[in-house]
């Protein structure tokens, strides 16, 4: 679900929080392994909606992905403001190639671009791993 993140919004934390787990804290981050993705570019989602298009957008949308118990959340930036995607894991889907990076989630579809390959493939396994954990 994309939402618009608004500074004295802290409702939208709730409910991340709600649908896929609490944020880890540093030393379950440690203890886990579970640190940020990557950083990967945001080339395109489809259907467009809260009037991003990052086609004729000429600067870059960068971000990471935040692994959960339950789900996967990013946080990205458009025309100084702020979105939050995140999904539960059997809400979720993806495909991998050599440069590009898809995700759909229950609505809608984001495609990246990969800048860092070697632990691109690094967050994969941890993203299966997270994913199997899940379905325990």
């Amino acid at each position: 679900m994309l939402l618009e993140v608004l500074q004295k919004d802290f409702d939208i934390n709730d409910i991340v929080n709600d649908i896929c787990g609490k944020e880890y804290t540093i030393l379950n981050r440690i203890l886990e392994n579970n640190y940020a993705s990557c950083r990967y570019k945001l080339l395109q989602i489809k259907p467009a909606k809260f009037n991003i298009d990052l086609e004729c957008y000429t600067e870059s949308v960068y971000l990471n992905f935040d692994l959960r118990n339950n789900g996967i959340v990013f946080y990205f930036r458009f025309r100084n403001t702020e979105y939050v995607e995140f999904c539960k894991f059997n809400q979720f889907s993806f495909q991998s190639n050599d440069n590009s990076f898809i995700i759909q989630t229950d609505q809608n579809i984001y495609d990246f671009q990969i800048l860092d390959k070697l632990n691109h493939k690094k967050f994969l396994i941890k993203l299966y791993r997270f994913i199997i954990a899940s379905k325990k």
